[in-house]
């Protein structure tokens, strides 16, 4: 085996990673590397492309590590690190071993665009020789089918058939055409909510957008915890939503991190403003998302009138500092001691987290194929 040490900088980013990672996944590796240094190696191509472990670069060179020791390897061998400050049954070794699962598990965001055009671009590249079952694979369709994709329900391509309504939904879907401009409360023009239809409690049943048939009837409140293409077209099609018969929802959480640009990530927060202020004047409840990353929390907050007082936010766990940074932020805008919000998922530390200030905690959705949280 060769080896040798570069420049962390000079390795490659995947430019079609499979994982968009996520914002707590991204801070809890950070925080890895800045507690316990570098455990696990990466894999790269022959030209020094990562083939795996983009996040951990990234997360890196957050950290302060600025070089890489590269073993050249053709895979007949089993490259491993060793730590030779570090025992297992340490509390450093017990940590490194519990984050080593935790990150792999929080900062697993699917990008089904890159995997769809990567399965149609590469022969011999197929997801479906990978299954175990059809929830443990993003939801994407079999290599075969790909030219198809259009004809697939899941995208929701296409507006409904406007002649097939009736006049109480074509009323409703006429008044989205409409390019209205709502109030607003500050310099660039993200619409205001409406104090007056914001909801007391959460009504159950609550479930996440796009984990069951979006024509099924009986959810109450739908969150969008989930990969942004699952609502990407409610933006176009929010007639699709109201249609569902819920409500009241959490806001859109689209996915901004540290690294975006500021003024995408106000964009952001535009498109689902104005969502969701259209779904008030259409007799829908809202929650407001307070899951962003800190960077953007102000920004977040542009639109949400002082003392609104319906929050939700997403746990995660060994986070809690991030959760009690979202309850501060509930705090302010409401301007109560004890606002009106919940935690989604977590775990059970967020949840006694949770139960010691009184804040309703619901346990992360959990489908037929495998349990997201014990």
């Amino acid at each position: 085996m060769e080896e040798k040490v570069i420049d962390i900088t000079e390795l490659a980013q995947d430019q079609h990673n499979f994982n968009k990672g996520n914002e707590q996944g991204q801070q809890l590796m950070e925080r890895s590397f800045k507690e316990l240094g570098a455990g696990r190696s990466i894999l790269l191509d022959r030209n020094g492309n990562i083939i795996a472990g983009n996040k951990s670069q990234q997360a890196a060179i957050a950290a302060g590590i600025k070089k890489v020791r590269v073993i050249e390897t053709t895979g007949d061998e089993l490259v491993a690190v060793k730590r030779t400050d570090v025992d297992i049954d340490s509390a450093e070794g017990r940590k490194m071993a519990y984050l080593d699962n935790l990150t792999t598990q929080v900062n697993l965001t699917w990008d089904e665009t890159e995997l769809e055009a990567v399965q149609a671009d590469v022969e011999g590249f197929d997801i479906a020789d990978f299954v175990v079952s059809a929830e443990d694979v993003p939801m994407i369709e079999p290599k075969e089918s790909v030219s198809n994709h259009t004809q697939n329900e899941d995208n929701n391509v296409g507006s409904p058939n406007i002649d097939e309504m009736d006049e109480e939904t074509k009323e409703f879907y006429l008044k989205m055409i409409g390019d209205y401009i709502y109030p607003s409360n500050n310099e660039f023009d993200i619409p205001t909510l409406l104090d007056t239809n914001q909801p007391v409690h959460l009504e159950m049943p609550f479930a996440p957008w796009g984990a069951e048939s979006r024509y099924k009837k009986g959810i109450s409140t739908y969150h969008f915890y989930v990969d942004d293409y699952r609502f990407e077209q409610l933006y176009k099609n929010p007639i699709l939503l109201l249609q569902s018969g819920c409500k009241a929802v959490v806001e859109p959480n689209n996915s901004i991190h540290d690294q975006t640009p500021m003024a995408y990530a106000i964009y952001q927060t535009f498109r689902k403003r104005y969502l969701t202020r259209y779904l008030q004047e259409c007799g829908i409840q809202v929650w407001v998302d307070l899951n962003v990353s800190p960077h953007f929390e102000e920004i977040n907050a542009l639109g949400v009138p002082e003392g609104y007082n319906a929050f939700c936010t997403r746990g995660v766990t060994g986070w809690i500092p991030t959760t009690e940074r979202h309850w501060a932020m509930a705090k302010r805008i409401s301007g109560l001691e004890k606002p009106n919000m919940f935690v989604y998922g977590g775990g059970k530390d967020v949840e006694e987290w949770c139960r010691e200030r009184d804040i309703v905690y619901i346990k992360e959705y959990m489908n037929k194929a495998r349990k997201i949280e014990e």
